[in-house]
């Protein structure tokens, strides 16, 4: 029995108009959960909110193929995003609301509605009624949302810059303020308790920034580093780390773009700059234009970018260094960065984003093949980006995604002095 309330769809378009609408929701509702005028753009968060229109088309795909006779695709993808923009609202409802039985109600409430859709448009195209379609939908549905939150998805364009409370807002302000002002003497500390410098030979020294506190990836990321480093170049009490990690803002200083210049300057004071060697190793987001992510929970914090950070180095007077950056669109650090002392490594090409920064992750696929796989045991630094560079690219073949294409520069003098202690 045919519905003359559902339409059968014979062009994409009505599809696209009402993904655009839904995500033009999502969108609004982020912003103004984040805070309005006040929010900050967060342009990774595309990537999140890709993973759920993934989903979206595989559980049309489950809806097309269980349907006896088969459903077009299309027509199934259709009655989805049909009640996509009223899924957006029930899912904004349930964020804003505080009470866990009327949030379970608009849980249920939605995919009823999705599923009475379902049901109709499936029989409107089939003639038939479409039951077991519309139950492993359901079912793929909610697998589905329970993978999200078991993979910590967020889907989000804009975070907080601050509490949207006058109360709270003014709480946070001075707690923020109190915790940037005590950082210098945080790097202080760390740099004092660093030992000294070993006496009639060029010494290794290291520092990490891990950018991006709401994911735990990069804080973990530049702990391997610290690790890996310091056994094989003997940094290992010569390190300091500044990172960002939402589990803990006291255990080390924190990374932000003026801590940053403070560290190399005063760790530059400690080596012998016309011998030593640093190690400055930064994980986080990437952004095209060269900008490193720089976010912890409601800071106010700067993003940092490729010219501040060689301003950085040269008024810390430090001439040999090994960079490592990984990070989306992390080449187009280079050109900033690169002369004949220095030795640059990058987890994509500046046009090209990296891979693996999810929340689940401890590493991403830079930090696997080359922090974990290929440093310890490599010959060279070179030899070492190169098997990095070829695990990546096999990988990025296998899972069949655009390869992020590692970027290295290796200044001549500066390949040479490191090749010349290498353990």
């Amino acid at each position: 029995m045919n519905d003359p309330g559902i339409p059968v769809v014979r062009s994409d378009w009505p599809i696209i108009i009402l993904l655009a609408v839904s995500l033009a929701l999502w969108a609004l509702g982020d912003y103004q959960q984040a805070g309005g005028t006040s929010a900050r753009l967060f342009p990774f968060g595309a990537s999140s909110l890709a993973w759920y229109v993934l989903g979206l088309l595989l559980i049309a795909w489950v809806a097309s193929r269980v349907s006896l006779p088969r459903a077009p695709y299309r027509q199934s993808l259709f009655l989805l995003a049909l009640t996509a923009p009223v899924m957006v609202l029930l899912l904004w409802a349930i964020a804003v609301v505080e009470s866990d039985k009327l949030d379970d109600a608009l849980l249920v409430a939605g995919l009823l509605l999705a599923g009475v859709v379902l049901a109709r448009g499936l029989r409107r195209v089939t003639g038939r009624q479409q039951l077991l379609a519309v139950w492993l939908s359901l079912m793929a549905a909610i697998g589905f949302g329970w993978l999200s939150e078991a993979l910590y998805v967020r889907p989000g364009l804009w975070f907080a810059a601050e509490s949207d409370s006058p109360a709270d807002s003014l709480t946070a302000g001075i707690n923020g303020e109190r915790l940037l002002f005590d950082q210098p003497e945080r790097i202080d500390r760390a740099v004092r308790g660093m030992a000294p410098r070993e006496p009639g030979r060029p010494n290794v020294f290291f520092v990490g920034f891990a950018g991006y506190g709401p994911q735990k990836v990069f804080a973990e990321e530049v702990q391997l580093a610290f690790e890996v480093i310091g056994a094989r170049f003997g940094s290992l009490e010569r390190s300091l780390r500044l990172v960002n990690d939402q589990r803990d803002l006291d255990a080390l200083p924190l990374a932000t773009a003026a801590g940053l210049r403070h560290a190399l300057r005063e760790v530059g004071k400690r080596m012998d700059l016309a011998t030593d060697v640093l190690f400055l190793v930064l994980s986080s987001h990437g952004a095209e234009g060269a900008e490193l992510a720089v976010a912890n929970g409601r800071l106010p914090l700067r993003q940092l970018g490729a010219a501040e950070l060689a301003d950085a180095l040269r008024d810390a007077g430090i001439r040999w260094k090994v960079v490592v950056i990984s990070a989306c669109y992390s080449g187009s650090f280079i050109d900033a960065l690169r002369d004949d002392q220095s030795i640059i490594l990058t987890a994509a090409a500046p046009d090209r984003t990296s891979f693996g920064c999810a929340d689940d992750r401890n590493l991403t696929y830079f930090g696997e093949a080359f922090f974990r796989d290929a440093l310890p045991g490599a010959p060279s630094l070179r030899w070492a980006f190169e098997q990095a560079s070829a695990e990546i690219e096999a990988r990025e073949r296998e899972e069949g995604v655009d390869p992020s294409r590692p970027q290295a520069f290796f200044g001549v003098d500066g390949e040479r002095h490191v090749g010349e202690h290498w353990k």
